[in-house]
């Protein structure tokens, strides 16, 4: 790449330069948030916070509009690192947004439909049979396991990163980004609050599954995370519907297959915390075995389809570029 030097390089030439810099998850997520900005706008009266889902959607399109800018005019390189973690964020704001919509969108919850496929599967209801199995120490450990989903790509990201292997780094961001959105997506196709509600009572979740020292801690951030704020009136309307798919199990699955090609060095280590996080996921009543195994389907269905989108949108772009360079010579 040539060095940007502001006394003769044009507008057309760092447009040009930015275009090269543009990676498919920008592509994702950008995508992912005008969805969101529709919404918002065709549902105007019926979200309360449909305001700030479309400011803060704008402003962080301009601020990775911005990263991307800055990559392309300097080599500071805490613009290099910016530009590829603000996909963690942003992959979080992004399930917020989603549960401002589910229920407009499909005001139904199918939690009986998914408890009568796993009788049928099973002869009876997971959750009720583990309790047999419930152990203090076994809890904690799970509840642990189930809290670090939220650590575990972030971890093998920061490898990467280290390595200096970035084009490895940019397939792994791509490839969470696009697997995470389209489970946030398929939340819309059959909305539902989990076992926890329907066949158990929440508000006897501690005392019948009690852990030893961090449970009941970091179960009380899940419930904040899934829109549960203590001392809900009633949390069985309040929680996200975001039961099925099971996107811990998804996107844990996905974090493991990357760390097998990427030969990460934490790999058997995702492998153990991951299988635990994916039964703790049934173990402690947030999901139906048939969200996870729906979940565990659409972890090896999406992420071969992502390499043939980002495909796609790289020959987009290659074709705004020679068109640009055709109309523009100058950059």
């Amino acid at each position: 790449m040539q060095q940007f030097d502001p006394r003769s390089d044009s507008p057309a030439s760092i447009i040009s330069r930015v275009a090269e810099r543009i990676i498919s998850f920008d592509v994702y997520t950008t995508a992912l948030m005008t969805l969101w900005v529709v919404l918002a706008v065709i549902f105007y009266p019926f979200v309360a916070n449909a305001s700030s889902i479309v400011v803060l959607d704008v402003f962080l399109a301009m601020a990775i509009g911005t990263m991307i800018l800055m990559t392309a005019i300097t080599d500071v390189p805490i613009f290099a690192l910016f530009r590829r973690f603000y996909i963690i964020p942003v992959i979080y704001i992004m399930y917020d947004h989603v549960h401002a919509f589910v229920r407009l969108v499909h005001p139904v919850d199918y939690d009986q439909a998914l408890i009568e496929i796993d009788r049928w599967i099973f002869g009876t209801d997971p959750t009720v049979w583990f309790e047999q199995f419930s152990h203090p120490i076994l809890t904690e450990y799970l509840q642990i396991c189930y809290f670090l989903f939220y650590l575990l790509p972030i971890l093998q990201a920061i490898e990467l990163w280290r390595a200096q292997r970035l084009e490895d780094l940019d397939v792994f961001a791509r490839t969470m980004a696009f697997c995470y959105f389209l489970s946030y997506i398929a939340y819309f196709a059959m909305p539902a609050i989990g076992p926890r509600f329907t066949l158990h009572k929440f508000s006897l979740l501690d005392s019948e599954l009690p852990g030893v020292f961090l449970t009941s801690t970091l179960r009380e951030a899940v419930n904040t995370g899934g829109g549960l704020a203590r001392g809900v009136v009633d949390p069985a309307n309040a929680v996200n519907r975001d039961c099925m798919p099971s996107g811990h199990t998804m996107m844990t699955l996905v974090n493991i297959i990357l760390s097998f090609r990427f030969r990460s060095k934490l790999r058997w280590f995702f492998v153990v915390i991951g299988g635990s996080l994916i039964f703790s996921t049934v173990y402690l009543r947030y999901h139906y075995v048939i969200d996870v195994l729906i979940g565990a389907s659409l972890a090896v269905i999406t992420m071969p389809i992502e390499p043939y989108v980002n495909q796609w949108v790289m020959k987009s772009r290659d074709r705004f570029m020679s068109l640009w360079k055709t109309t523009h010579p100058d950059s």
